[in-house]
């Protein structure tokens, strides 16, 4: 049995809300995602790739769109699979299961966005089938929902408080150890 990174939905949109202005915590997130990818490539562990796309033309997530391509540091490379989701968990529309149950792997590493929404629909499905979940805490990005008056840095510990209560361990980037 093995662990795997898991990378949710570290696409295009996320750069695209950051830049239009929309308020984002942790400000170190994707710094740390992108650390910890080096780290699993430098040891050849299993990583998995999740984007999510929408059939909706002149969606953000419709497959034409640029917002839905992977950000430049998260673009698969050799023997990483991606697996295209149209729900919110990663479970839900994709052969991720089949996928892991497969390659033996017990443990999923969990980074990515959106925290309050993908992380933890992803997350909370994986507990549910038997995986072990590992929620890096400083390396999910959450964003400010202006129009319920929700910080993003209240969104991360909400999701991360309920995660940790049977969900998921929950760990920083230096708390990690291979």
């Amino acid at each position: 049995m093995s662990k795997a990174l898991l990378i949710i939905d570290m696409q295009n949109f996320v750069i695209e809300r950051i830049e239009s202005g929309i308020n984002y915590f942790p400000l170190n997130s994707i710094d740390n995602m992108e650390k910890l990818l080096n780290r699993f490539r430098h040891h050849q562990y299993p990583i998995l790739h999740v984007r999510h796309q929408t059939v909706e033309e002149g969606s953000a997530l419709h497959p034409s769109s640029s917002y839905c391509f992977p950000m430049t540091a998260f673009t698969e490379q050799a023997n990483e699979p991606v697996f295209i989701k149209h729900t919110s968990s990663a479970f839900a529309s994709t052969s991720l299961k089949d996928y892991i149950d497969h390659a033996d792997i017990s443990e999923l590493i969990v980074i990515g966005a959106v925290a309050g929404y993908c992380v933890n629909s992803t997350v909370r499905m994986g507990a549910d089938l038997g995986i072990k979940m590992t929620v890096v805490s400083d390396a999910v990005i959450s964003f400010d929902i202006a129009n319920a008056n929700l910080l993003a840095e209240d969104i991360l510990k909400v999701t991360i408080g309920l995660l940790d209560t049977e969900f998921a361990k929950i760990v920083n980037l230096t708390e990690l150890t291979f």
